[in-house]
């Protein structure tokens, strides 16, 4: 068992200064003191005093096995090590493929989704990618959430110019048999949709909301946060239906002249509109970010997303949007676990939960010690469980 002393609790919600017991990867007690010599066995004791215990972060969009190559086979993003989430506090990830399902595989993201699960995070994963039809290991997206126990829904890409080019029957029927295979498996089943820059921005989700009558919470919109109105209207009208809408996170802030707002800004709009509890952030971790010429007709550089744009994010909301903790932590914690289906597992600091937290520094805002399902990943900023293959 491991004893947490003296932390201030924010489960997200402030708790004020707690001890936290841990046993068999969950929470086993929350309270002012935990006496040490009532429990049985031995004991390892992590002093937290002057740190906030927060949730780890439940991070909804990352390339497991790399993404991109847009650029040419050199330019294809190796596969981020386990390593690089627990550092930057991701204790749970969904995983996904991106533009390439050519030279990357439904199978080989399956493999490392559970390699993942084995080396102490927790891991799912969407089946499918850009592409319509969907590719997948059992022959259809719907057998593949039935059958496969990490896949929780599909990823398909809509308004982007390098496909797919999909009508309203087509997106209806996909989104029918996520529905179905959803109820038959008791799993989320979502549909996360890249979000591409085409002037339709998001009209086919809404043209089959209309026509076919489908759930609006089924999409999950991501790559929303950008300085395009008619997008922004889109998004937010999704999320008065239901729709959790998701913001990618940046490790900078915007130029000027960039296309995007960041995640933080974003989560501020939706506040104002009283829609704050349905945005998510993600840090499309391992995606390759290509940077276009003016038409987008060829690539000039290459950027990679890195799971550290979380916390860069919620540092915002929290010293310069000024939103309290408790709430800024929403889009990392508890709105994802419930699009996850994930909502007695996981986002939260409970009895009966996993053991999942961050300790961090609030004068530096910097982590210091991980526990991912209830063993220490990180101790004193230092990664101490590694990857198979980590030196």
């Amino acid at each position: 068992m491991i004893v947490i002393k003296n932390a201030e609790v924010f489960a997200p919600q402030p708790l004020g200064k707690q001890d936290v017991l841990i046993g068999g990867e969950k929470i086993l007690a929350i309270a002012p003191v935990i006496d040490l010599s009532s429990l049985p066995g031995d004991v390892q004791v992590l002093d937290a005093k002057g740190m906030l215990l927060i949730p780890g972060f439940i991070d909804g969009h990352q390339h497991f096995t790399g993404g991109g190559g847009e650029g040419g086979f050199q330019t294809r993003v190796p596969e981020p090590s386990i390593s690089v989430n627990f550092k930057n506090g991701v204790t749970t990830a969904v995983g996904l493929l991106g533009t390439d399902s050519l030279t990357r595989s439904v199978e080989n993201l399956y493999a490392k989704t559970q390699a993942l699960n084995a080396e102490g995070m927790t891991a799912f994963m969407l089946t499918g990618a850009y592409w319509y039809p969907s590719p997948t290991l059992t022959g259809s997206v719907a057998r593949d959430m039935v059958y496969l126990q990490p896949v929780i829904g599909v990823k398909l890409a809509l308004a982007d110019s390098r496909g797919p080019h999909i009508d309203a029957k087509d997106l209806a029927t996909l989104a029918s048999d996520v529905q179905v295979a959803a109820l038959v498996a008791n799993k989320p089943g979502i549909i996360t949709v890249h979000t591409g820059i085409r002037a339709q921005a998001l009209d086919l989700i809404f043209e089959i909301i209309d026509a076919f009558e489908i759930r609006p919470s089924i999409f999950v919109p991501t790559h929303i946060n950008r300085k395009n109105g008619k997008l922004s209207d889109q998004v937010l009208s999704l999320a008065s239906k239901g729709c959790v809408v998701d913001a990618t996170c940046h490790n900078e802030l915007p130029e000027p002249d960039s296309p995007r707002i960041t995640a933080a800004d974003f989560a501020i709009l939706a506040r104002d509109n009283g829609l704050f509890d349905q945005v998510s952030f993600s840090s499309d971790s391992g995606g390759s970010m290509p940077i276009w010429n003016a038409d987008h007709s060829r690539i000039t550089g290459m950027g990679v997303g890195t799971p550290s744009s979380l916390l860069f994010e919620l540092k915002l909301l929290v010293n310069v949007k000024n939103l309290p903790l408790q709430e800024a932590l929403k889009p990392l914690t508890v709105t994802p676990a419930r699009i996850y289906g994930l909502e007695t597992r996981k986002g939260a600091l409970r009895v009966g939960m996993d053991a999942d937290m961050i300790a961090i520094d609030p004068t530096s805002f910097s982590i210091r010690d991980v526990m991912a399902r209830g063993a220490i990943v990180v101790q004193n900023g230092v990664v101490v469980k590694k990857g198979y293959f980590e030196a």
